[in-house]
């Protein structure tokens, strides 16, 4: 018998103030959703790990050199990511290529000006441009971890 599925719950939760809308197909997962944060900027890498966690996802790693996140990518068990694509000088391709190779989708988190570099590269992943509003990363976490055949199933953000 399987466990029953886990809510995300949030302090408004506990104060009674209201409850957080978990879409079906997260509540499908047995767990709480895995992300990996690639972020060089301290404040900014905080900021997302809030709002994923608000999500009702974990943030379960933060890197913020290149060098980090690749041997994460490379071991790491997660269900996404969020990558900026300039992390302290040194582009993130790597990072990338490592978790595309691996199965595990990703979005970017990005000032860079270059999105249609990353669109002929990485046409598939999501591309949020800073400051990212929690409404855009939500949509874009939600589109990466739903399955292919359940995408037009999704509640709107």
């Amino acid at each position: 018998m399987l466990p029953p599925p886990r809510m995300a719950i949030t302090l408004c939760d506990c104060l009674n103030i209201g409850t957080k809308y978990v879409p079906d197909h997260l509540l499908d997962m047995k767990y709480a959703p895995q992300i990996l944060i690639v972020e060089d900027e301290i404040l900014i890498a905080m900021d997302l790990e809030d709002m994923v966690a608000e999500m009702g996802d974990t943030a379960i790693a933060s890197a913020h050199t290149i060098q980090t996140a690749m041997k994460l990518a490379e071991s790491i068990e997660a269900d996404a990511a969020i990558l900026d694509v300039d992390v302290a000088g040194q582009l993130v391709f790597p990072v990338a290529d490592i978790l595309a190779a691996r199965g595990i989708p990703f979005l970017f988190n990005t000032g860079h000006s270059a999105e249609d570099a990353l669109r002929a590269r990485y046409a598939s992943a999501p591309i949020c441009r800073k400051p990212t509003l929690p409404r855009q990363l939500k949509k874009a976490l939600q589109t990466l971890l739903t399955p292919p055949e359940k995408r037009g199933q999704v509640a709107p953000a």
